[in-house]
């Protein structure tokens, strides 16, 4: 067990750095409603990785070794070229307008919870992290781990995907309207320093991911 948290770490990190996560979820938190609203955007964004955790324990994630180590090790490769190119597409890209929302966090100024949670999957999908999520559940399924060790391995990645949402409304539950201030610095500080912070995301753990793999597959 200790072996496959040691070896999930990559992607436990991975997954807790979700800039537009946690910008959207501040931006709820200025609404009329603004812990339902949060809420239900980290409900729709955490179904999605829900659902990736689910088909693979159904697939036999939850045996041990059901899954042959080379896949997983391939898993961990595709998902570091695809991050690497992802980062070379973006970064020969003309920047857009500094502190530019994009299209799906301009509508959260006008949700309630039902939208929220809409586009909150809608996040979840298009979130490159879903890849990430992947590679966690492959890694669980090639481990040698018994059926709950898998499940909670599994729990402590979706825990992880949940943290953009929890520490912001966590915040907010504690100080209330005080916690604006900060939030408000983080939200913009990370809107200004958006494209730094994807590039970061995207060639870090594609490096990462790429050379474990390639490593592991040797």
């Amino acid at each position: 067990m200790g072996e496959l948290l040691v070896r999930l770490l990559p992607e436990l990190v991975g997954l807790l750095i979700t800039p537009g996560a946690v910008i959207g979820c501040v931006l709820l938190l200025h609404s009329r409603r603004p812990i339902p609203n949060a809420a239900a955007l980290g409900g729709g964004f955490l179904a999605v990785y829900a659902m990736v955790a689910i088909s693979a324990l159904l697939g036999g994630a939850s045996e041990p070794e059901s899954t042959p180590s080379e896949v997983t090790h391939g898993t961990g490769l595709v998902v570091g070229l695809l991050f690497l190119a992802i980062g070379c597409w973006m970064a020969v890209r003309r920047p857009g307008p500094v502190a530019e929302r994009p299209r799906l966090l301009r509508e959260l100024e006008t949700a309630g919870p039902r939208k929220a949670f809409v586009i909150g999957i809608a996040l979840g999908v298009i979130n490159p992290n879903l890849f990430i999520m992947m590679a966690g559940m492959s890694a669980i399924s090639s481990s040698d781990v018994g059926v709950a060790a898998a499940l909670f391995a599994t729990l402590l990645l979706l825990i992880a995907a949940s943290l953009d949402f929890l520490i912001p409304m966590g915040i907010y539950a504690a100080l209330g309207e005080r916690a604006r201030t900060g939030l408000d610095t983080a939200q913009d500080w990370m809107l200004r320093h958006s494209r730094a912070l994807s590039l970061g995301v995207l060639f870090g753990f594609g490096a990462l991911f790429t050379v474990r793999g390639l490593v592991d597959l040797s």
